[in-house]
């Protein structure tokens, strides 16, 4: 996990992190909570034996981060096929309908919702 050090209250481009440590395997939902303990933290992921190809599972930002889908509207990060993404509510909803509705279209049975906020907004 690596937190923010920025003092400042706005976190669109930090520069600034500190290593937290490491969760192995399955620990993946206590590294998020202990992301969502700091106003701005990422988990990152990498395979196993290969520290320096990680990319970001998780990120918490306190107020979450302008939606990716529309631009305009904040979310939390919600976890996706395209992996971890900020979206608003609205976008979010509108997202699962499409992949629901993808998946009947291939006779195959509606799975429900699937994708869920990470953290609260």
């Amino acid at each position: 996990m690596l937190i923010c050090e920025s003092t400042g209250t706005d976190h669109e481009h930090c520069t600034d992190w500190r290593y937290a440590g490491e969760h192995r395997g399955s620990d993946a939902e206590e590294a998020y909570a202990a992301a969502r303990a700091h106003p701005h933290a990422r988990v990152m992921r990498h395979p196993e034996h290969y520290p320096l190809h990680r990319t970001v599972a998780f990120e918490h930002r306190t107020g979450g981060e302008p939606c990716a889908a529309c631009g305009t509207g904040r979310g939390p990060c919600a976890d996706t096929p395209a992996g971890p993404l900020f979206l608003c509510d609205a976008c979010l909803t509108l997202l699962d309908n499409e992949l629901r509705r993808s998946l009947t279209r291939f006779d195959l049975p509606d799975p429900g919702p699937q994708l869920e906020a990470l953290m609260p907004p």
